[in-house]
């Protein structure tokens, strides 16, 4: 059941619009922190905004897996800091 759920959202996932327009960052950031991703574009032909799934698929597809409530100034701040860090 896992198998078949997980190949249904990948799925989900591979369809995207040809003709999406994607949003500038800090939209994106700002919806994310928001947790509103689901005002942004719909950028799945075959996903519609009344679909039990939507707002989930949306917030995947520019949040991430987990990004919770993180201030955007703060994800800026990630993003520009170097990944090699040392922890000492």
């Amino acid at each position: 059941m896992k198998i078949l759920l997980f190949g249904v959202f990948a799925a989900l996932l591979c369809t995207a619009s040809p003709a999406f327009a994607q949003p500038a960052d800090r939209q994106i950031l700002e919806a994310c922190a928001q947790n509103r991703a689901d005002r942004l574009p719909n950028p799945y032909t075959d996903l519609s905004p009344e679909h039990w799934a939507y707002r989930a698929v949306l917030s995947m597809h520019y949040c991430g897996a987990y990004r919770g409530a993180i201030p955007p100034e703060q994800i800026e701040q990630l993003r520009r800091s170097p990944t090699n860090r040392s922890n000492s």
